[in-house]
């Protein structure tokens, strides 16, 4: 059924008009979601909404600027998002300093939007048949090769849906009290499962099977990590300390 769909897709040759909507419809999602959730924040629309905007297209040159300089300054553009979990945080620091919000509220909050715009535009590279896994018969029809993959786009993105839906459930659970954990949790959870999948999909290898995108999504994870325990720490110290007083 869903094969059919595919090639009914690419016989009228709308594969790339649904990548394009799938994608705008990520960053759509993206500023609907940011809105919603600012109000879970009681921060102001007036701030909160335009902070996104400007970091959302700071990550998003950024992200094409490293696409640029790995490419050896030939080819400007490059579409994942992997690349720029890491350094979000870094472009909303002197953004909150600029806007005079608080920084640690900001990266609480921010934390599932980038996979808010993952979860949501990966969907149209089923179309566009980019992202792809290796050829298996009983897998999405990919019309840039003419042969079935592992769906790794789909998953990719439910992942990220997953994560989004955890991170809101585990806020809401804390009834919104900030402990400064969201965005590396964030990076751990996208960060080891995106290497994971790496492994399933048909792109060029460094080594052991592992591709750059790889290596991107593992270092988010480390940094998450270190950040996670660094933060963990620091809480648990502030509670023990306030139980002596």
């Amino acid at each position: 059924m869903i094969n059919q769909l595919m090639h009914a897709i690419e016989d009228q040759g709308l594969n790339s008009l649904l990548y394009n909507i799938f994608f705008y419809a990520g960053t759509v999602a993206v500023f609907v979601f940011a809105f919603l959730h600012s109000r879970n924040y009681k921060l102001p629309f007036r701030k909160s909404i335009p902070f996104v905007v400007i970091v959302y297209l700071l990550s998003f040159v950024w992200m094409f600027f490293l696409y640029w300089v790995m490419t050896g300054f030939k080819q400007w553009g490059g579409n994942n998002i992997v690349r720029i979990f890491v350094w979000v945080p870094l472009f909303a620091y002197p953004v909150c300093k600029i806007m005079k919000l608080d920084y640690k509220t900001m990266c609480d909050y921010i934390a599932p939007l980038i996979c808010v715009q993952h979860g949501v535009s990966h969907f149209g590279c089923i179309f566009e048949g980019c992202c792809h896994g290796y050829p298996w018969e009983p897998g999405i029809y990919n019309h840039q090769l003419g042969v079935n993959t592992f769906p790794n786009q789909p998953i990719e993105a439910l992942v990220a849906v997953g994560i989004v839906i955890y991170i809101f459930m585990r806020e809401k659970k804390q009834n919104f009290i900030l402990d400064g954990l969201n965005y590396p949790l964030m990076l751990m959870l996208f960060g080891y499962s995106r290497f994971l999948l790496e492994f399933a999909r048909d792109n060029e290898k460094l080594f052991l099977g592992i591709s750059e995108l790889a290596l991107w999504a593992l270092f988010a994870a480390l940094v998450g990590t270190a950040w996670y325990a660094t933060v963990k720490e620091r809480n648990r110290r502030k509670a023990s300390a306030k139980k002596k007083h």
